[in-house]
Order: C-alpha cells, then structure tokens, then sequence
C-alpha cells in the first residue's frame, strides 16, 4: 500500500487502485486519499484535485559558481555600480 505523502510518485490509476483498495478494506485511511471528494463530485475532481493539490518537485540548488566565479561577480557589480553613478 502507498501512503498519502507518497502521492507526486503515483499516477491517476495507482492513487485510485490505492484508494479502492483502501475504501473496501474498511481503512480510515481512504478519506485521506480522497474518498470523500470521489464519492461526492466523481472520478474527474477526484483526479483534478490530485494534480491540483500534490506537492511540486523541489526547484534545483543553483549551479556552483566555477572557479574565479567570485571574481567575475566582483567584477560585474563594480561595472554595474560604476555605470550607476555615471548615469
């Protein structure tokens, strides 16, 4: 069985497999993944909610600076403020 916090690594017909199994195992754990929007509004808002609703993919770190990569943001910012000053 997969667990609620598991739900960005499942599509549509795994959560609902989840979910009927849940469901007629007589599991608390169906309301949780959604039993009640499905009975009530239907597999589409069921699905919809889901996508709607799941947690996004972390956004990537920034890449390393390589080497003499500080350097070249000291020399940068020097330009940047020295055309400030001028304009």
């Amino acid at each position: 069985m997969t667990a609620a916090g598991d739900r960005r690594d499942l599509g549509d017909v795994e959560r609902y497999e989840a979910l009927r199994s849940h469901a007629l195992g007589g599991e608390a754990s169906g309301w949780r993944l959604g039993l009640a929007l499905l009975q009530r509004r239907g597999v589409a808002a069921w699905a919809r909610a889901w996508t709607e609703t799941s947690p996004r993919a972390p956004a990537r770190p920034p890449a390393p600076l390589p080497d003499g990569g500080d350097e070249l943001v000291g020399m940068l910012a020097t330009m940047a403020l020295a055309c400030a000053r001028t304009g």
